[in-house]
């Protein structure tokens, strides 16, 4: 367990990689999980507790859901998260891709799927989220969010006037580079991720 005194990011390590044009992608979440950890480069990591560089090694690894859409249908993946411990200051992190919300199951693409369909209006409520396999309450949950967090990437004035499938189909087309820089502007600027909920387990050492 860390201590409750750091901010939310320092018990993890946020990755800003692995996205192509997510409109196009046809790769599958898990697919993108392990092109991440086969390319992650451990010397490079800098501990975000006592910002240390080249410190890190390899501590342990926990297992957690993650959930996405692909042909037609949700499906439960089970991955290893990896965990390095800095032998400067001995605080473990979590290495997390982007493709992973801390603290939750659902990866990022399922979400901006599930939203797109919701402010296009493509079907009705109760269709929708028996296409997704999701609560109704889940729905609204992730509505509110990503509206706080709209208009915590886009600013007020601009918030107002970009209605929100425009916001979700300028995220989806963005390039690998620009989108990932966007996640990481967001997440350095506001000590969450995008589309990150809170969490009453925020300090512990398993996001």
């Amino acid at each position: 367990m860390l201590k409750a005194t750091f901010p939310h990011h320092k018990n993890m390590i946020r990755e800003f990689t692995v996205f192509c044009k997510l409109k196009y992608i046809s790769i599958s979440a898990i697919q993108l999980f392990e092109e991440f950890m086969d390319n992650f480069c451990i010397e490079d990591c800098v501990c975000p507790t006592c910002g240390a560089k080249h410190t890190c090694s390899p501590h342990d690894s926990y297992e957690r859901n993650l959930i996405s859409y692909e042909s037609g249908k949700s499906v439960c993946y089970r991955v290893n998260v990896l965990r390095v411990i800095c032998e400067s200051c001995g605080y473990p992190h979590a290495i997390l891709p982007e493709i992973l919300i801390p603290y939750g199951s659902y990866n990022i693409l399922f979400i901006l799927a599930v939203l797109r369909d919701y402010y296009i209006h493509s079907c009705k409520i109760q269709e929708l989220c028996n296409k997704y396999q999701i609560a109704v309450s889940t729905l609204y949950r992730w509505k509110r969010l990503f509206q706080k967090h709209k208009k915590l990437w886009l600013g007020l004035l601009e918030d107002i006037a970009t209605p929100a499938s425009d916001f979700i189909d300028f995220l989806m087309n963005f390039s690998i580079g620009v989108l990932s820089q966007g996640l990481k502007h967001f997440f350095l600027s506001h000590d969450f991720s995008f589309l990150q909920g809170p969490s009453k387990t925020a300090h512990s050492a398993s996001p």
